[in-house]
């Protein structure tokens, strides 16, 4: 699976995990994320979140976190073990930061996470959601034999679909 694939993968699976790191330990969630509307992917990921939640809270306190997202979902993995390495899965890393609340990419990250989620409009306004983005530093990525494939953060987001 090249970078287009793996982009695909990115676009199309809802539930990944997210594993923010707090005080040397590290716990991890599922998470809803969305990169844009249709057809305008950023490949930045965005979520909604409360710090009702340790994802949030622990963010708050230490960004570092990671965003794991595996090609097995989609079912083209055909037989293979989710970790055999030619179904593809791609790793994330870097800062988990919270957007400032009045900011255009706040709104535009709103309007692709309630596009892609649309249940998320009518989440509870006391349990305080406010829009996270991913800020990427690192990308670790499989998607066949022989270890992982170098890909830049620049390559990464420059591939459009």
């Amino acid at each position: 699976m090249g970078i287009c694939n793996v982009r695909i993968c990115r676009d199309t699976l809802l539930w990944p995990f997210i594993f923010p790191y707090f005080m040397n330990s590290c716990c991890r969630n599922v998470v809803s994320f969305s990169d844009g509307v249709v057809d305008k992917s950023t490949g930045i990921p965005y979520f909604y979140l409360t710090t009702l939640d340790p994802t949030a809270r622990n963010a708050l306190k230490d960004h570092r976190s990671s965003l794991t997202i595996s090609e097995y979902p989609l079912g083209t993995c055909g037989n293979a073990d989710p970790e055999n390495p030619v179904c593809a899965k791609i790793t994330l890393t870097g800062k988990l930061v919270l957007l400032d609340a009045n900011s255009k990419e706040t709104k535009f990250a709103q309007t692709a996470l309630f596009t892609k989620h649309p249940e998320m409009k009518g989440w509870p306004k006391s349990h305080n959601f406010r829009i996270f983005k991913l800020k990427i530093e690192n990308i670790f990525m499989i998607n066949w034999f022989g270890g992982p494939k170098p890909l830049t953060v620049a390559q990464y987001l420059k591939y459009k679909i």
